[in-house]
C-alpha cells in the first residue's frame, strides 16, 4: 500500500486540474497514490482525467460541494498520510520529500503544512503566503482560534488523526478547512516548514461564496470550537471581541443594510446569548426594528 494518498478535488476546472496532477508525478518522493475525485463537473474533466490512466485513481460522483468530494477521496484513501492539492495549484518537487519526513521524526506531529508561493496570470507575487500572512512561531488552538493560519494545499496530515477527530463536515460550505484544522490540533501537534513548497493559484474564479453566508459559516466554526475547548472560554474578552463575538455584530449590520432587521436580530440573539449585551449590539437592535422585512427568520444559528 501507498505511504501517502493524495486528494485531487476538481469541479470545472479540466483546463487546469491536469497541471495539478501533473506536480505530484514529478514529487521527488514517489511512494504515494493520486485520487482525484471529479464533483459532477460539467466540462471535459472526465476525458481529461482518463488521459492519465493508472497514474491515478479517478472517482466521479454528483457535485456535493468541496467538502464531500475530498472525504469522498479520504474514505478511498489507503496511505498513512493524507495530503490535499487543489485543482488549481500545483506542488514543487521536493514538497512530499520534506513533509514526510518531518512527520516521520516526530509521531507526536499530526499534521504538518509549509509556506507558499502566491501566483495569478500576472505572475508570481512579490512576498510569500507566509510574509503576506505571518505564521505564529507556535502553533496553539487558541492562536489557531484567533485567526486560521493553515492553507490546505500545503497540508499533511495523518489518517490516525482523522480516524479520530473525523472528516470535512459536508454542511459548511466553506471555511471547512479551518473546523477540520481547529478539531486536530485540539489533540495533535501542528508544525509548520518554514519554506515555499506550493504554488497557490489566486484566481477571480476561486471558490467564493457570499459574503453573509461565509460569515455565518465562519461563526458556525468559531462556535463549535468554542464549546468544545473550555480553554478558548478563558481567553480575554477583548481578543474574544476581535476573533469571534464581533462576527455576529458584524453580520447584523449586513442584515440591516438590506433591511432583514429580522436576520438581523437573530444575529444580535446569539451575540447577546455568548457575549452578553454591548453598547453596540443595543444600538444594532434599536435600529433593526423600522426595517421593513418579509423574508422568514433565519434558522442558521438555531
Amino acid at each position: 500500500m501507498p505511504t501517502v494518498s493524495v486528494i485531487i478535488s476538481t469541479y470545472k476546472r479540466a483546463n487546469l486540474v491536469s497541471q495539478a496532477i501533473e506536480s505530484v508525478l514529478a514529487q521527488t518522493y514517489t511512494d504515494y497514490e493520486i485520487i482525484v475525485v471529479n464533483d459532477g463537473s460539467p466540462d471535459n474533466t472526465k476525458e481529461v482525467l482518463d488521459q492519465f490512466g493508472d497514474h491515478i485513481t479517478a472517482i466521479h460522483q454528483e457535485n456535493q460541494g468541496v467538502s464531500a468530494a475530498r472525504n469522498a477521496g479520504i474514505r478511498a484513501a489507503q496511505g498513512q498520510y493524507i495530503a490535499f492539492l487543489d485543482d488549481d495549484d500545483l506542488w514543487l518537487p521536493n514538497k512530499l520529500e520534506k513533509q514526510i519526513a518531518c512527520l516521520e521524526s516526530n509521531p507526536k506531529i499530526g499534521l504538518v503544512y509549509s509556506d507558499m508561493f502566491c501566483f495569478d496570470e500576472n505572475g508570481v507575487f512579490p512576498h510569500t503566503w507566509a510574509k503576506a500572512n505571518p505564521t505564529p512561531p507556535i502553533q496553539e488552538c487558541w492562536i489557531l482560534f484567533v485567526r486560521n493560519f493553515i492553507p490546505t494545499p500545503s497540508v499533511v496530515v495523518r489518517q490516525e488523526c482523522l480516524d479520530k477527530v473525523g472528516l470535512f463536515d459536508e454542511t459548511l460550505t466553506t471555511c471547512e478547512d479551518y473546523d477540520l484544522w481547529l478539531r486536530i490540533i485540539e489533540k495533535w501537534s501542528v508544525h509548520f516548514l518554514n519554506e515555499p513548497l506550493v504554488r497557490y493559484r489566486r484566481s477571480a474564479n476561486s471558490l467564493q461564496s457570499n459574503e453573509d453566508q461565509q460569515l455565518v459559516n465562519w461563526l458556525r466554526v468559531k462556535e463549535n470550537a468554542f464549546h468544545r475547548n473550555l480553554g478558548l472560554q478563558t481567553l480575554p474578552l477583548m481578543v474574544l471581541d476581535q476573533c469571534f463575538f464581533n462576527g455576529y455584530l458584524s453580520l447584523a449590520y449586513n442584515y440591516i443594510g438590506r433591511y432583514q432587521g429580522e436576520k438581523a436580530r437573530q444575529a444580535l440573539k446569539r451575540y447577546q446569548q455568548l457575549r452578553g449585551i454591548s453598547s453596540t449590539s443595543e444600538w444594532l437592535w434599536m435600529i433593526s426594528f423600522p426595517i421593513l422585512n418579509s423574508s422568514p427568520a433565519s434558522e442558521q444559528f438555531s
